[in-house]
């Protein structure tokens, strides 16, 4: 038997003829390959197949559906388990698994364009079409749809390292069309248009992205792709890269912090030693990629400071199982990293990493040079005020993490198109796991720090958007009026973070800080 779910959800027999299914047991294998060799709770089945009028006898209707599936399904094993019921099936069974070992195998060989050919051809619609937002299935959809996007960008990479970009040009086209977002796959087709001596092209390919990116994420084109464009211009592709030191250069090292634990921390460029501290969840990696709303800024210090950046434990390259969300944790991980940039240290609080700040600054003076807030607070309970919204928030994260992952990243650009939403959601869902990021969520609405303030000497630098959604104005002003050396400057904008327009004025008055 084999099993279709890159595209309609279909079984076939061995000699390939389809298997007649109703709707409803339709539904219930789409489940059950959904979690494959992993045990369905029935209560989920049972609201999966009537979310609306269940019947008299819950669990009789299931076993009644579930014995008519195995009736139409011979030879194949689904077993009863408590609480519910698991699929036994080989990875090769499903398409879905076929895919993910040719796309594995490709990695391993320097001739992938057939192996990546062969897995994309497996694909026949969107992953589990007619279920993808059922909650049994959407997790496995949203992984399968991303991992289709990254094989088709490195199929794509493949020809053109092949020397075939004119079979890899139409669909490459068509793909950055409908991901305009995807700087892969743009830098692709930068050079593809290169190759096919289209430089003219190959820079307009540029200026389009540089453009919708700063309109839709207030980013500009990471360092990588700048220098794809540089070369370009130099009619030097295939030479070597440009003299700069991009964000991609950056390589993670890990260090012991109390408590057993070991977080990744990087560091890039010259000048004094400045942190950027992580708020709710971040990744070296998608913050190298340039992906991260923070990474055009911590880009642009590069060339004035010697920046480190690290992952709070559980997320990015930090990951392991955490049991301490709390502030002291933070700060114990915080005075790690700062002793091993070589403190005292400036650090760069953004988002919710405003009170890891403070307390370091507070109970560690000797470790703090200078501090710069932006986009944060002192006090969770007095910035965030509603605490029914907060706890539906904290919850819609860890049950729901693909929805609530598309919530947060509407706050964070308000006009944010689809692609942008979509862009921002895989920046947080690449960064943690849901538990985690739950839990350093439910933390960041609670913490409190505002008793520490007057303790903190070191001159300080508020920067803060006035509409912010994210956090609110009033945790600038926590922060200007409880620190005893502080400045103030409020930005225009409904924006959480630097915004690609003000980032040569932020940038600036970084600096001119810095060196006050």
């Amino acid at each position: 038997m084999r099993f279709r779910v890159l595209g309609a959800v279909r079984a076939y027999a061995e000699e390939g003829s389809p298997v007649a299914l109703g709707d409803r047991r339709r539904a219930l294998l789409a489940a059950l390959l959904a979690r494959a060799g992993r045990v369905v709770p029935a209560d989920r089945l049972v609201d999966l197949l009537w979310p609306e009028d269940p019947p008299a006898d819950p669990a009789g209707s299931l076993h009644s559906q579930m014995s008519r599936l195995r009736r139409a399904l011979p030879g194949v094993r689904i077993d009863t388990a408590p609480p519910g019921y698991v699929l036994r099936v080989e990875p090769d069974e499903i398409d879905a698994g076929r895919f993910d070992r040719l796309v594995a195998a490709a990695r391993d060989t320097d001739d992938a364009c057939d192996l990546l050919s062969e897995a994309l051809g497996l694909w026949q619609g969107p992953a589990y079409a007619g279920f993808a937002d059922t909650e049994i299935a959407r997790l496995e959809a949203i992984r399968l749809e991303e991992a289709r996007l990254h094989a088709a960008e490195a199929w794509h990479r493949s020809l053109l390292a092949a020397g075939r970009p004119e079979q890899a040009l139409p669909e490459l086209e068509a793909f950055v069309v409908a991901h305009p977002l995807r700087e892969q796959a743009r830098d692709t087709l930068m050079r593809t248009l290169y190759a096919l001596g289209r430089h003219a092209d190959a820079l307009e390919c540029y200026r389009q992205y540089a453009t919708r990116l700063a309109d839709e994420l207030g980013l500009e084109p990471s360092a990588a792709i700048q220098q794809t464009r540089l070369r370009i211009l130099r009619q030097n592709l295939p030479g070597s890269p440009a003299p700069v030191a991009p964000l991609s250069a950056l390589q993670a090292r890990y260090l012991s912090v109390p408590g057993g634990r070991t977080v990744a921390a990087a560091s890039l460029g010259d000048g004094p030693p400045l942190i950027a501290v992580p708020g709710w969840v971040s990744s070296i990696d998608v913050i190298a990629s340039g992906r991260d709303p923070r990474s055009s800024l911590l880009q642009r210090l590069v060339g004035h400071t010697a920046v480190t950046v690290y992952d709070r434990y559980g997320t990015g390259l930090s990951r392991g199982p955490v049991d301490d969300f709390g502030l002291d944790a933070a700060v114990d991980e915080l005075a790690a990293v700062a002793e091993h940039a070589g403190a005292p240290v400036h650090l760069l609080a953004m988002s919710e990493a405003g009170p890891q700040a403070v307390a370091l600054a507070a109970t560690r003076p000797e470790l703090v040079s200078r501090l710069i807030f932006f986009g944060t607070y002192a006090s969770g309970p007095a910035t965030f005020l509603r605490a029914d919204l907060n706890n539906a928030l904290v919850t819609m994260v860890r049950t729901h993490w693909g929805l609530g992952s598309k919530l947060f990243a509407g706050l964070f650009r308000p006009d944010a198109t689809d692609d942008a939403a979509r862009h921002l959601a895989e920046v947080l869902r690449d960064s943690a796991d849901r538990d985690v990021a739950a839990s350093y969520l439910a933390t960041a609405y609670d913490v409190d720090v505002s008793h520490l303030l007057p303790e903190v000497r070191q001159p300080a630098l508020v920067l803060h958007y006035r509409g912010d959604r994210v956090i609110p104005f009033a945790g600038a002003r926590q922060l200007a009026t409880g620190l005893p050396d502080a400045r103030l400057t409020a930005l225009d904008g409904p924006y959480h973070l630097p915004d690609v327009a003000d980032l040569d004025r932020v940038v600036t008055m970084i600096d001119e800080f810095l060196r006050d």
